[in-house]
């Protein structure tokens, strides 16, 4: 076989690096079918890529592949399902919800969605007006239109994929009928995500002769969000420069800042990114859960299309410090336990008792029966092993070549034991000249604004604060002064004031022009940044109404909620909206990009 050249290898990294994966899976398909046309053996079967002419035996077939994004994942699966339909001779319509033309939905035949779940079971910001118009009473009935959904998610969350399964019950109400039942993904999304749209091209009638053309498994179909060739499974390992903790002594937390190195990695970000650090479980565990299991930790199990020993699969590619409802019903059904099964499905009493339980948690409250649960099932039942994801708090402009991190530790005691967080505990413990294993994952959905000079109101508790100290330095390096407002929380001024002497700093060049913090336990009352949004009500109404952005990033369960609730009260009492206009005003910004949350 003839290899390429030096020369020829580097060219075509250059162009495939800047590729998008739609672009990608294209071109797989093209030099796939310029080898077939190339190759005399196949010249008897009549073996060519279709072409996409007006002779071509085509079916009309209208397709829409409609996507929902929050963080890019449900974007990357729309695009490479349109390349696939596309290589197979299908005209082909790709649409964002957010551009969507609400009134051509009821015109459509085939409507393929691709939706993720965004917060406690909400749609992604970019998808709020196309479900306020579907859920309305403008929504037109749908006869005639056939469709499928593909749902993302996450099932840490109770409301686990539930802008999918709403979306779905939402149009066979509205008389639309399902070309495939709706399929819903994990974290874990790339082979349910390739087996959905397999099914897709199964079930389409064809659309050019079958003697010709190309399958599509024979195109490499990768769904990624990464940036550079490094991701979850590839990571960079990144040398430790600098740690540092920013919390005091007398804290009830410890907050870490890591300075990493990126030297040679050739990854880039952008202010708002995601970095992912890989990490294991502590060995310790491992061998808890064994023990308690009574399982042998050199048993070989199967892992998607791999065999290793039980030991390694728990130590490296299996969630332990966690469990969710769903994994809960089928240990109860597996070990056949009705107590457990009940509990499962009541939720309040199931965050009472076990909201800070991990699999040891489980194990020891209901013992498997060893007769009827082996490696195989244990590994079958535990959910993947992902890198933790924390927003990168520096600026590639600002520090070349570094990227930094604000971590708090997570230990807390629950049923008499100690329990760890499985990333933050192990970063706590690096020293300068360690190494972890990191890759980026954009964020297109927390971004600065285009126009360097735009407002911006930042919201943050905690280490929620880390992706503005990116923005600041950001605007720094650009040269860009004042229209910046930052409101900081959290629990007392004296031991957690997170990057107190660099705020001081940029107050005092002008970068940033405002700051307000909430310390809630230095006094009696407990004080929160919603409070302070609400003490200043007619200033951040003024912003808001002179184009500023708001960002707001932490927990979405309490700050991010009450945050939100703040606001809608503000521009209801500073307007003469109604409460109701007041929340649709809200959701056109979100909608406009101009309202922006990374929650969590």
């Amino acid at each position: 076989m003839q290899m390429l050249t030096p020369q020829q290898i580097e060219q075509t990294s250059l162009l495939v690096n800047n590729m998008s994966v739609a672009q990608k899976v294209w071109v797989s398909g093209y030099l796939q079918g310029m080898a077939l046309q190339a190759d005399n053996s196949l010249e008897s079967l009549a073996l060519t890529l279709p072409e996409m002419t007006a002779g071509s035996d085509v079916v009309e077939q209208k397709i829409t592949v409609l996507f929902g994004s929050q963080t890019g994942n449900s974007q990357k699966i729309a695009e490479a399902l349109q390349v696939a339909l596309e290589s197979q001779g299908r005209v082909v319509k790709l649409q964002n919800m957010l551009n969507y033309r609400n009134s051509q939905l009821k015109k459509e035949e085939h409507l393929f969605v691709i939706v993720s779940t965004h917060g406690n079971g909400e749609p992604p910001d970019e998808a709020l007006g196309f479900f306020k118009y579907i859920n309305s009473t403008k929504a037109p009935k749908l006869n005639g239109v056939k469709f499928s959904i593909l749902a993302l998610g996450d099932s840490s969350y109770d409301e686990f994929c539930q802008t999918g399964y709403e979306l779905d019950a939402r149009l066979a109400e509205l008389g639309a009928s399902r070309f495939s039942d709706l399929v819903a993904c994990d974290v874990d999304y790339a082979d349910d995500a390739q087996d959905w749209q397999s099914n897709l091209l199964t079930l389409l009638k064809p659309s050019i002769d079958q003697s010709v053309g190309i399958e599509l498994d024979d195109l490499p179909l990768t769904i990624t969000n990464e940036i550079s060739n490094h991701n979850e499974q590839n990571p960079f390992q990144a040398e430790v420069l600098e740690t540092v903790v920013l919390t005091d002594d007398g804290s009830d937390k410890t907050v870490h800042h890591l300075e990493l190195s990126l030297e040679g990695s050739g990854i880039s970000y952008a202010p708002g990114d995601i970095v992912c650090i890989k990490a294991t479980n502590s060995e310790s565990l491992v061998d808890s859960i064994l023990n308690e299991a009574a399982l042998d930790g050199a048993t070989e199990v199967l892992l998607k299309k791999s065999t290793l020993p039980l030991k390694k699969a728990l130590l490296d590619n299996r969630e332990l410090s966690n469990i969710t409802r769903k994994q809960l019903q089928t240990y109860a059904e597996l070990i056949n336990d009705d107590e457990l099964l009940t509990l499962a499905g009541d939720i309040e009493q199931l965050q009472q008792e076990l909201e800070a339980a991990d699999v040891l948690d489980v194990l020891q409250l209901w013992p498997p029966k060893t007769d009827s649960f082996d490696a195989q099932q244990l590994i079958d039942w535990l959910r993947p092993l992902n890198a933790r994801q924390y927003s990168i708090a520096s600026s590639e402009s600002a520090s070349s070549e570094e990227l930094h991190v604000l971590v708090k530790q997570v230990e807390y005691e629950f049923r008499g034991r100690l329990h760890s967080g499985l990333c933050s505990t192990q970063l706590a413990q690096v020293q300068a000249g360690d190494y972890l294993g990191i890759s980026i994952k954009a964020n297109p959905a927390f971004k600065l604004p285009e126009n360097p000079d735009s407002k911006l109101i930042m919201i943050g508790a905690g280490t929620g604060v880390a992706p503005f100290r990116s923005f600041l330095y950001e605007r720094e390096s650009l040269g860009v002064a004042g229209n910046s407002w930052l409101l900081f929380g959290e629990q007392h001024f004296q031991t957690d004031f997170l990057y107190q002497s660099e705020w001081q700093q940029f107050l005092k060049d002008g970068v940033l022009e405002k700051m307000d913090v909430a310390f809630s336990r230095d006094q009696q009352e407990r004080i929160y940044v919603q409070h302070r949004l609400l003490e200043q009500a007619e200033a951040v109404y003024q912003w808001l109404e002179s184009g500023a952005y708001i960002y707001v990033c932490g927990d979405m369960n309490r700050m991010a909620r009450d945050v939100h609730q703040a606001l809608i009260d503000i521009v209801e009492q500073q307007s003469d909206r109604t409460r109701e206009q007041a929340i649709d005003w809200l959701d056109q910004l979100i909608s406009d990009k101009r309202y922006q949350r990374d929650i969590y």
